[in-house]
């Protein structure tokens, strides 16, 4: 749910450190996961809560199903190639640690199934994404030169996220299992706060000036990267979400009328 570092992505990107894991499907239903009946004329409301309700112990993690913590997410590296138009950059953002991705709020969920395809449309609001990473560039954005290497900080503020997804339910084991077979990405972020250290190899003068001419233009920068930038965070998010949904059976929180009825019967004895 959760990566805009990539704001400096465009035509070509590489990323590394993030793969589904394999693990042996949930059995039991863990106290943190709502269930939702699928007959439910609010299901869209449902499953949006359920999503919610989730985010705490995804960002702590998830051992049983071999889900590691998201908060803070740590990847390995972002390779960048962009060879034209008004921004101009190669090299690469490595040892990145994001924090912020367990305060999103998701909104407005829409969730479909038709047999054994459906959609899941959903909103992710962000307060702040905050990105310590070390970083290789080389190139020009807009007008200016950058050039240097070491550490970097990178601060997104208010960034509203439109998430749409084609899905199939597949077997496994027995089981029917949520996949999402493909993902788009729209968002919009409210602010932009970077940090380049020993830029122009130490050059204070130049650094400054980079620094502060992206943070005052970086609304426009992100705004030339988008189509790319989406296809990147939609990579990343299918991912994520898989690593999840694979991993847990719909016979635990998307039931059938029976299975609710069983589920409502089981709480009763436990009372």
């Amino acid at each position: 749910m959760f990566f805009y570092f990539f704001c400096f992505v465009s035509l070509s990107v590489g990323v590394c450190g993030y793969t589904v894991q394999d693990a042996p499907l949930l059995v039991k239903r863990p106290s943190w996961l709502k269930v939702c009946k699928k007959t439910d004329p609010k299901i869209n409301s449902c499953i949006n809560d359920m999503f919610l309700q989730m985010f705490p112990d995804l960002a702590k993690g998830i051992p049983e199903i071999n889900v590691e913590h998201f908060e803070p997410l740590s990847l390995e590296s972002v390779s960048i190639s962009k060879g034209m138009g008004p921004i101009v950059l190669a090299g690469s953002l490595f040892d990145l640690l994001v924090a912020g991705p367990s305060n999103s709020t998701p909104v407005d969920s829409e969730f479909i199934q038709n047999g054994k395809k459906g959609n899941w449309n959903f909103g992710l609001d962000i307060p702040l994404l905050d990105i310590k990473s070390r970083y290789n560039l080389k190139g020009q954005i807009l007008v200016l030169p950058l050039l240097g290497q070491g550490h970097c900080e990178i601060k997104l503020y208010n960034i509203l996220t439109k998430v749409s997804t084609n899905l199939t339910f597949v077997e496994k084991d027995g089981r029917e299992l949520m996949h999402i077979d493909s993902m788009k990405v729209k968002f919009r972020i409210g602010g932009l706060k970077v940090k380049f250290e020993n830029l122009f190899n130490g050059n204070k003068i130049l650094g400054q000036t980079v620094n502060s001419f992206i943070n005052h233009n970086g609304l426009e920068i992100v705004s030339e990267l988008e189509e790319s930038i989406s296809t990147s965070l939609a990579e990343i998010f299918k991912k994520l979400l898989n690593n999840v949904f694979m991993k847990i059976p719909t016979d635990l929180w998307y039931l059938t009328d029976e299975q609710y009825k069983e589920y409502n019967k089981e709480n009763s004895k436990n009372m």
